[in-house]
């Protein structure tokens, strides 16, 4: 597993590679994740479940950072790369390009995940950007497998320029046994731990980052503040570089009475545990792997738009689905969830089905295993 970032870092795609990892490892395989070694005090080696986690040499510093890297990551294939039957890269970008060079150099196949989609950060978008964009477009275009982890990253890898043969439509998996529906006294311990009045309480979970869109969020809850119940709670679970703009805007908006930034947290199940709906305001996404937790806990979801929604909320009536940007109709969709038990009831039911049948780890490890076995026999 090529995966720049990794554990203690725990943003989206670093839990899903995590997850992954130690799902094969519980199933005999033999795992190494490669990953920067951003501060010398975390560990050079470590054994995470199974997953061997070899951290290596970077200067985190503008600059050099991006070289350093792709000089540990470059010298660490040479030198071991023929061990594995299988290079799976959980990130587009350089490491991916210097994936398939090493690679094709030492004849080992190369899987490659999209982790995000839309015209501001798919992979064409991102690697447009990059210098020697024609090189990285060009080695991107060869991996032996892609995974596309929605419905819309499979039609933009297919309209960047990877063969559709090669495009394999595979989620993010969570586990659904580690994160089940609570009950009423586990919600009710769950807020008296946190200091959750009693009430209606609305949780988003994320990096406060623009691509979040925690300011659109915040507009759409003042707006749907006068139609919600008395004593409804608006709890924003990360912390990020917009930290500062969003306590400014809480503070604007007349908000500090029901908004709450609680920051980072490393039990986000028993925040949910505490929530009535899970609502997402993102203006890009992936696959969101909060969303998918928040289902596998019966949670109804209030989603933009962004890839994998409509798939995991629109169709099956687990949750409100609304166009990106649009917090209007976001401020509609939770007054009516706010006033609906019954309704919320119901999409948390279908929540947890569509979880159990198609996004458990167990059954995302699965068709990760029959890939890497098609991929090793051609």
């Amino acid at each position: 597993m090529l995966c720049p970032q990794f554990r203690p870092l725990t943003g989206g795609y670093e839990r899903a590679a995590e997850r992954l990892s130690i799902a094969l490892a519980a199933r005999d395989h033999a795992v190494t994740v490669i990953t920067e070694r951003r501060d010398p005090t975390w560990a050079a080696h470590e054994d995470l479940h199974g997953v061997q986690v070899r951290r290596l040499w970077c200067v985190y510093r503008r600059g050099l950072h991006a070289a350093s890297s792709l000089f540990s990551f470059g010298v660490w294939l040479l030198l071991h790369g023929r061990s594995f039957a299988v290079w799976h890269v959980h990130q587009y970008g350089a490491h991916a390009t210097l994936a398939v060079l090493l690679g094709k150099l030492l004849q080992r196949p190369v899987v490659l995940k999209l982790t995000s989609s839309g015209i501001h950060q798919g992979v064409d978008a991102a690697l447009q950007g990059l210098r020697l964009s024609g090189l990285h477009r060009w080695a991107h275009r060869r991996v032996a497998a892609c995974i596309a982890v929605s419905e819309e990253t499979v039609h933009e890898a297919q309209a960047f320029g990877i063969p559709s043969q090669r495009v394999h439509a595979i989620s993010n998996g969570v586990d659904s046994a580690g994160l089940r529906p609570a009950t009423v006294e586990w919600r009710q311990q769950a807020r008296r731990q946190r200091a959750v009045a009693d009430g209606f309480v609305a949780i988003a979970v994320g990096r406060l980052a623009g691509e979040k869109n925690p300011i659109g969020l915040l507009h759409a809850w003042a707006s749907a503040w006068p139609r919600l119940p008395a004593g409804s709670q608006l709890i924003w679970i990360g912390d990020g570089p917009l930290r500062a703009e969003v306590a400014a805007c809480i503070d604007q908006l007349g908000l500090g009475h029901t908004v709450r930034l609680a920051g980072h947290s490393d039990d986000v199940p028993a925040w949910l545990a505490a929530a009535d709906v899970f609502v997402l305001s993102s203006h890009n996404e992936g696959m969101a792997n909060t969303l998918l937790e928040a289902m596998a806990c019966g949670l109804p979801s209030v989603a933009t738009a962004v890839s994998g929604t409509t798939q995991l909320l629109a169709r099956s009536g687990a949750g409100i689905v609304v166009p990106v940007g649009d917090m209007e109709a976001l401020a509609a969709a939770l007054v009516e969830l706010a006033r609906d038990s019954d309704a919320r009831a119901r999409m948390g039911t279908r929540a947890r089905a569509v979880i159990e049948a198609e996004y458990s780890i167990e059954h995302v490890v699965g068709k990760i295993e029959e890939l890497y076995a098609q991929i090793i026999r051609t």
